[in-house]
């Protein structure tokens, strides 16, 4: 369907990922991505992005044990 605007299209790419590469010297000792030292860009609205420099934990308040493994991406 074609819009009404002046300025061009907006394409939309729907996709499956179906295995992706890590490589070891991205990953802290306990196996996550070092977000710091990869420093990922994202996308935040209007012309704007920002990169990924620091990172911080915050627990869920009243997570059981269960639900906190769940959310850290760990089976339960």
């Amino acid at each position: 369907m074609t819009g009404d605007s002046n300025v061009g299209t907006i394409d939309i790419v729907f996709a499956k990922v179906e295995r992706i590469h890590i490589d070891d010297t991205v990953l802290t000792p306990d196996g996550k991505l070092d977000i710091p030292r990869i420093k990922p860009i994202a996308r935040m609205g209007y012309y704007d992005y920002t990169v990924v420099s620091d990172t911080f934990e915050m627990q869920v308040p009243g997570a059981d044990r269960d639900e906190a493994y769940g959310l850290a991406g760990q089976p339960a």
